[in-house]
């Protein structure tokens, strides 16, 4: 009965927290331009992931027994959440240009804005006028924790 209880545990939090987490998010970060080809690369790993799992569940549950097993479960999901809470920027509020231009700031890759301003026209930089860089560099470095992605490093 402790099993199940876990297990029924276990799938209420992962269902309403870092199950839909991966479709959330990478619904709010990637620019219309690119979203389909985009999000079909991130779910690779996704399914990939999946199918591994569903392989050798019952091969890693005998080998660690089931305690041992689910407590396997609940260091990936911390680890998860860890790496999220360090990682993730905060997208609230945030339009997906704003997020583009975000992106080409931290990684020095400007090749998405220039698309973007080919499909929708315009003149100048497509998001960058609207947004003082120096605003968009300290709103989301003050909302996320220092990972520096030009050069690899924690700030």
């Amino acid at each position: 009965m402790v099993l199940i209880g876990s297990l029924a545990t276990y799938l209420a939090f992962f269902s309403s927290g870092l199950g839909p987490g991966n479709w959330v998010v990478i619904s709010e970060v990637f620019a219309l331009s690119i979203r389909a080809k985009a999000m079909s690369i991130a779910i690779l790993p996704n399914r990939i992931t999946a199918t591994i799992m569903a392989s050798s569940f019952l091969s890693v549950a005998k080998a660690l027994t089931w305690p041992g097993f689910f407590m396997l479960l609940c260091g990936i999901c911390l680890g998860s959440c860890l790496f999220l809470y360090v990682y993730l920027p905060e997208t609230a509020g945030k339009s997906l240009e704003e997020m583009a231009a975000y992106f080409a700031e931290i990684t020095g890759d400007r090749s998405i804005l220039d698309v973007e301003e080919k499909l929708h026209g315009g003149g100048g930089d497509l998001e960058l006028n609207k947004i003082d860089q120096r605003e968009v560099s300290t709103e989301m470095s003050s909302d996320q924790k220092g990972f520096n992605v030009a050069n690899g490093a924690l700030s």
